[in-house]
């Protein structure tokens, strides 16, 4: 009986192990698919719109263009998640490329990236004149600092981090702190917001694939539910980990946990 608990358990295993890998690839070769037509689809737009002459369309059309435009990039950058995320599911340890990576420089070079794709930091006010609200970025981190990491990997998870604690923000001053610590023989990067903060009951199930959590004004932004899932792959596959510090209504703290090297 015990022999038939422990085939039982290995097969279910291995089922389980296929089926993860079934849906890696239905998502990569899906992901693969859309891609042509949607850079079809944003091509052609994006040349009508440059070619535009003045009279030749009424306002209508030009408005519905550009929003054909506009969605169809944010698709693109969906897809371009997808395909991402599928490609990093099938590396292994191995296949790192790690080395020493300044951590003040990827810091930087992260936030500076993630603010200047970020589409909601222009506001109207209310005497209908444009301001820009770029989040206030703080890092804290010696010059010389280092960490022994794939650095490509690395600044993958660490945008993930910056994108949500920018998107998930209902603050009219978002703020965000980059910051770099060791405690007990490990390196941490840590990423803090003073966002809308996570509910304890939702704080483990975020790193789960397509899981996102429903609450407050989250419901408005685009995505997959793929970004934390990815960032808890790439800590795997460096041996780490990742905590999560959240107080609702208050903000967020993520850090990535590194052994050293």
């Amino acid at each position: 009986m015990e022999e038939i608990k422990k085939h039982a358990h290995h097969t279910t295993a291995g089922d389980n192990s296929l089926a993860k890998d079934a849906a890696t690839r239905v998502l990569s070769l899906v992901s693969h698919k859309l891609k042509t037509p949607l850079s079809i689809i944003n091509g052609y737009s994006e040349t009508i719109l440059a070619e535009l002459k003045p009279g030749e369309m009424s306002n209508f059309s030009i408005k519905a263009l550009e929003d054909i435009n506009k969605q169809g990039e944010k698709l693109s950058i969906l897809i371009d998640k997808l395909v991402r995320f599928a490609n990093i599911s099938d590396l292994l340890p191995e296949d790192l490329q790690k080395k020493e990576i300044n951590v003040r420089k990827i810091f930087s070079e992260v936030s500076s990236k993630c603010i200047l794709r970020d589409d909601s930091i222009t506001i109207t006010s209310s005497d209908n004149t444009i301001r820009d609200r770029a989040p206030n970025v703080e890092i804290k981190c010696d010059n010389d600092t280092k960490i022994y990491a794939d650095g490509a990997l690395l600044s993958i998870a660490l945008e993930e981090l910056v994108d949500n604690a920018i998107r998930f923000n209902n603050n009219v001053n978002k703020k965000l702190r980059l910051f770099y610590y060791e405690d007990q023989g490990k390196d941490i990067l840590a990423v803090a917001d003073n966002g809308v903060g996570i509910r304890e009951q939702h704080i483990g199930k975020i790193f789960h694939k397509f899981y996102q959590v429903d609450d407050f004004f989250t419901g408005q932004i685009e995505g997959w539910g793929l970004g934390l899932a990815l960032v808890k792959r790439i800590m795997n596959l460096h041996g780490g980990n990742i905590t999560v510090r959240s107080q609702y209504g208050v903000g967020t703290i993520i850090s990535l946990v590194f052994p050293k090297q």
